[in-house]
């Protein structure tokens, strides 16, 4: 036997034996985790649950009930594009009901509207895209408050702060002043 174990294969088997019991040492004890660590891992698979769940309630809330879709009427697809990517009349329409205030500034009459043209900024162009907004008369660019301004810039698609410093709503009420001497 010590003949074997001094020969070329007895050193082969000694240090596989050697080997073999290192890796069983390291794998016995190397996937003990400690208590700190299985909590944490508890933790963020409750924390990660949690999240599931309110993702789901979120999604319940803003579901529709079936009962309130088999009315006729209750639910209407719009065209909110046209072929160009632009926003179509219909969702500008409803875009400015919900962002202007109308009752504040007024509805204008369209088919008896002022001319914007003579207000400094405006050309034909963007006097078109106030009017298809329902924006027609200086009575309305006058009584415009700041929000109304940002939301008129949005929706025209207009240069920022553009309508401030040509002071749309001063030469505005300046016309409205002559318009209603002329009568």
């Amino acid at each position: 036997m010590e003949s074997f174990l001094n020969s070329q294969w007895g050193i082969y088997l000694v240090l596989f034996l050697m080997l073999l019991g290192a890796f069983l040492i390291g794998y016995l004890f190397g996937n003990q985790k400690d208590e700190k660590q299985v909590v944490n891992d508890k933790v963020k698979q409750v924390v990660a649950q949690v999240r599931e769940v309110e993702r789901k309630l979120d999604r319940v809330e803003k579901r529709v009930e079936i009962s309130d879709l088999s009315e006729p009427g209750q639910v209407r697809a719009m065209k909110t594009r046209d072929r160009t990517g632009k926003l179509s009349d219909d969702a500008k329409t409803e875009i400015v009901e919900s962002v202007l205030d109308l009752e504040f500034i007024g509805k204008g009459n369209p088919s008896r509207p002022d001319d914007f043209q003579k207000i400094v900024g405006i050309g034909p162009f963007v006097e078109e895209k106030l009017k298809s907004i329902g924006i027609n008369s200086y009575e309305q660019l006058s009584k415009l408050r700041d929000q109304d301004t940002e939301a008129i810039t949005m929706l025209i698609e207009f240069f920022p702060g553009r309508i401030h410093r040509d002071d749309w709503k001063g030469q505005a009420a300046a016309l409205l002043k002559l318009k209603n001497k002329e009568k």
